[in-house]
């Protein structure tokens, strides 16, 4: 390992991020690799493992996918299953599809996980914030937001989903109660009143979300969403596991991906249960293929199938679709097509302004569009300490998970893990995806601390 810089304690692996990709990486180095704990540090706030997804406490906001799903370790698939069988009361969560517990109930797996998983007592945790970073000599330098400084020897970045922006100008007379930027809590719920006209911006898994809660309020106000295209995400069936779809190995554009993509799915039923399953065949060695572009293609298959391919992956928990679905036949919700260019006050209310001139007004906005750029990884851009991907708004990684330098050279000892790497490795957002990321990533790592 590097030496010591006199004045700053070297760590042997510092992992930015306390969110989920950290927790499986931190669980794959203890279980089955022996690190040593101490060998390991932890930048970033309590509770180890929630991050943005499941920190939600709302008990309406439900995982998006069926519980069988839901795994860490490949050679453990059912241990959820198996621990919410015996934990967890909640007849809500059972449905035809398959079980979609609650956000919060899979937190307290990964607290049951982080007792059960030897070691997880004895890492170094520290409850702050990275402002900058910086090599010295063959270590990173953390600066943290406190003054204090560290260093570390392997770094990995897995800073997870940032909260969400607004995309558009609000004015400042609007209050936080009524232009809701951040709902990933669901702490704005408890705010509404069941006669509220309410602004969604954006329609995917955020809205349902607060979709399902408003319903279950018996909330009477109309609701309406302005999204790009006036779709939301169809509803999980109870697809089949199918054996992986070979992918060609001379695609090299976007259309070439489109016409083998098409031709293989065949229906255009998305809420056919076999056309899900062709569609997560189709998925299983997709990565390596989107890796296979180059950034033109990339942009160009982003531009043809971006926003749909968000709603296809990231389908609807059968309770959420159901109960937007009850809202809109009886005339409750509407979806509109556009986009919100700003919102101000108008006398007692809000007002929308939408792209095409159009306005609507609300009682409340709420920011459904998703997370916001890192603002550690914009400041390395822009330092020129990393590559930019194609999008300009992440880093460029390696499909080892290493990061790119500025002459799109991968470093030695920096490395990415979860969110961040989906515009360079591909389809990596979601919990098993991210978890196979981390078992491969610590399956790199643990020969270092050998």
């Amino acid at each position: 390992m590097s030496a010591q810089s006199p004045d700053i304690a070297v760590h042997p692996l510092v992992i930015i991020g306390s969110g989920f990709a950290s927790f499986c990486l931190v669980a794959h180095l203890l279980e089955t690799h022996a690190v040593k704990a101490t060998d390991i540090t932890i930048i970033g706030p309590h509770p180890f493992g929630h991050g943005a997804a499941y920190s939600a406490t709302h008990g309406d906001y439900r995982l998006n996918v069926r519980a069988q799903i839901m795994r860490i370790f490949s050679g453990q698939p059912d241990d959820f299953l198996n621990w919410a069988a015996t934990e967890l009361e909640d007849n809500e969560a059972h449905n035809p599809q398959g079980a979609f517990y609650r956000r919060s109930d899979f937190a307290r797996y990964l607290s049951y996980l982080s007792k059960r998983i030897e070691g997880f007592d004895a890492l170094n945790f520290m409850d702050m914030q990275v402002a900058s970073l910086a090599q010295h000599k063959q270590c990173w330098q953390l600066n943290l937001t406190n003054g204090d400084s560290l260093m570390a020897d392997q770094l990995v970045l897995a800073t997870g989903n940032p909260p969400p922006r607004w995309p558009c100008e609000v004015s400042a007379s609007l209050s936080a109660e009524r232009a809701v930027e951040n709902p990933w809590s669901g702490k704005w719920l408890e705010n509404i009143k069941t006669s509220d006209k309410i602004v969604f911006i954006g329609g995917g898994l955020t809205a349902m979300d607060g979709l399902y809660s408003l319903a279950n309020k018996a909330h009477e106000g109309k609701i309406e969403i302005v999204m790009p295209f006036a779709v939301l995400p169809p509803k999980q069936t109870d697809w089949k596991i199918e054996p992986p779809v070979k992918w060609p190995d001379n695609i090299a554009s976007a259309s070439q991906f489109l016409k083998f993509f098409s031709n293989t799915l065949g229906s255009r039923n998305w809420t056919a249960p076999a056309w899900q399953s062709r569609f997560e065949a189709l998925r299983i060695n997709l990565n390596a293929v989107w890796q296979g572009l180059d950034d033109t293609e990339k942009k160009r298959l982003l531009r043809y199938m971006g926003h749909w391919w968000q709603l296809a992956r990231f389908r609807s928990a059968p309770q959420n679709f159901e109960a937007a679905q009850a809202m809109m036949n009886k005339g409750q919700l509407q979806l509109i097509k556009g986009r919100v260019s700003g919102l101000k006050k108008q006398e007692a209310k809000l007002l929308a302004q939408l792209q095409d001139g159009g306005t609507l007004s609300a009682d409340k906005a709420v920011n459904c569009t998703g997370p916001a750029g890192c603002p550690l990884i914009l400041k390395l851009l822009k330092a020129g300490i990393i590559a930019p991907d194609f999008s300009q708004r992440s880093a460029r990684i390696a499909s080892d998970f290493k990061v790119l330098d500025g002459q799109k050279k991968p470093y030695d000892n920096l490395y990415a893990l979860g969110a961040m790497t989906a515009s360079s490795l591909g389809d990596v957002i979601g919990a098993g995806t991210i978890a196979k990321q981390a078992e491969s990533l610590a399956a790199s790592l643990a020969p270092i601390f050998r």
